[in-house]
């Protein structure tokens, strides 16, 4: 039986960006507050997901970069890889961030309890630990924030060895020679640019007709294109159908259309070899093990249905990050957990405006994106003005010679102005949607940016341009 029972105005089932954010606002607005983590406080996010991937691609693009500063005027000699201290890096990196969460939470007087959480009724929550049961407790209010895993289809032999998810890559210090990469969604893609330029063969597959199949088509083709110029191999509208491992992996491709491919051949076979291949197929909500099935909620597909404030169908029940759908982002989830703490302190709560929400895919060149993508407003009837602007024309992308075929792009209403989506391809452009998030949630017009002063010079005058190339047109072209 539990040891301890403890009644709190609010707990929290899930430590990760969604989770431990909302625990430390709600303990700030005086709401006694539980939190309850099975691995470590930091999550998925924190500990397999976008901070060590970070760490590996910041590395990996200053050895780009340092290969090529002759141009800059540097000489360097003999330089190499040391990937075994990259990794050292990594997890430095994690440790640290992972303990100032840590800190933050027991300054915050957050209480944390080490186990899972198992949802015994709407007001209940029974936290188990290595399969016993250690404590109840109760609460008028209860966050799930429990995050995803991993797809991993029931047909391919997942070893951890030779077949791979993002989670396992991330531990391992040797860089294989050749990789098949399933997926060509952003973490795939992620680790296609980091293999590639450590000197890696990398294949990827996409079921769909590009990679980065929910960014502006534009956007997809022109990194298809650079990406096919560093040598790595993408294969679309192909899917994963068989896999052998024979020390590597041998994968069997089908085309969308029923044709194999590549056209090589073993006996009745058509496949790839590599030394291993990595599964990044996407992820699942969690839901699992969790007590939810004892409750009346509802459902959209897999994923938990909510209201404007995040409450399930179950009054006091609120669901929050991957488990309520795409898009599956850390800084989605932890936004959606400060409105419905705001919505419990009582406090005017805005809703949350999903086509502000701005996304970014690290590798290099960096692609990120607001809103509606070009083929979204043509779905919609929406009659629009384009401004794009490449980044060739920009004086601080040209300083730091980081602006291949890179560009960023408006798309506006054409009555209005009004900014439906905002999409670029270069260096660092992640750093300019919050910008462009802004002008969304205020809705703001391409004539207003064009009226913005921009510092000079700066990636962000690109914005400025790309404004200007809707009302009239762009200076620098």
């Amino acid at each position: 039986m539990p040891r301890k029972n403890s009644a709190f105005d609010l707990v929290i089932i899930g430590g990760g960006p969604g989770g431990y954010v909302s625990a430390i606002r709600a303990a700030q607005l005086g709401i006694k507050t539980a939190l309850i983590e099975k691995d470590k406080v930091g999550g998925a996010c924190l500990h397999q997901g976008c901070i060590p991937t970070k760490v590996l691609l910041r590395a990996v693009e200053l050895y780009v970069r340092f290969s090529r500063v002759k141009e800059f005027g540097i000489t360097v000699e003999k330089l190499r890889i040391d990937y075994s201290q990259l990794h050292r890096r990594k997890e430095s990196v994690v440790k640290r961030l992972f303990h100032g969460v840590q800190f933050l939470l027991k300054k915050n007087g957050v209480e944390v309890f080490d186990g899972e959480g198992y949802l015994e009724s709407s007001d209940t929550v029974l936290i188990k630990k290595d399969g016993i049961d250690t404590y109840r407790v109760t609460a008028r209010n209860i966050i799930l924030a429990t995050g995803s895993l991993p797809f991993i289809p029931n047909n391919i032999p997942y070893d951890r060895k030779y077949v791979l998810t993002s989670n396992d890559i991330l531990v391992c210090e040797e860089i294989p020679k050749s990789i098949i990469i399933a997926g060509g969604g952003a973490v795939g893609i992620e680790f296609a640019y980091l293999f590639n330029a450590l000197g890696a063969k990398v294949t990827v597959l996409e079921f769909f007709n590009d990679i980065l199949p929910a960014e502006d088509k534009e956007i997809s083709s022109t990194l298809r294109r650079i990406f096919n110029k560093r040598g790595v191999e993408i294969l679309t509208s192909s899917s994963l159908e068989k896999v052998t491992i024979d020390d590597g992996v041998m994968a069997e491709i089908k085309k969308v259309d029923g044709t194999l491919h590549p056209p090589a051949t073993s006996g009745n076979q058509e496949f790839i070899k590599a030394d291993c291949l990595l599964l990044a197929l996407g992820r699942k909500p969690a839901v699992t093990n969790i007590g939810i099935e004892n409750l009346p909620v509802n459902y959209q597909g897999k994923y938990l249905q909510t209201n404007k404030v995040m409450e399930t169908s179950q009054r006091g029940l609120f669901a929050i990050g991957d488990i309520t759908g795409p898009p599956l982002l850390a800084h989605k989830a932890s936004h959606q957990g400060l409105l419905v703490v705001s919505h419990i302190a009582g406090k005017e709560t805005t809703p949350m405006n999903y086509q502000s929400i701005p996304a970014a895919t690290y590798c290099s060149p960096q692609v990120a994106s607001m809103g509606l993508t070009q083929e979204d407003t043509e779905k919609r009837g929406y009659k629009t003005r384009i401004g794009k602007f490449p980044l060739i024309a920009n004086s601080k992308a040209i300083i730091d010679d980081e602006y291949e075929d890179g560009f960023l792009k408006i798309i506006s209403d054409d009555k209005h102005g009004e900014i439906l989506g905002v999409h670029a391809i270069g260096s660092n452009v992640s750093e300019l949607m919050w910008g462009m998030s802004l002008s969304k949630i205020l809705e703001g017009t391409a004539f207003e940016l064009a009226n913005t002063i921009f510092p000079h010079p700066t990636l962000s005058e690109a914005i400025l341009e790309a404004a200007h190339a809707i009302v009239d047109r762009p200076i620098h072209m």
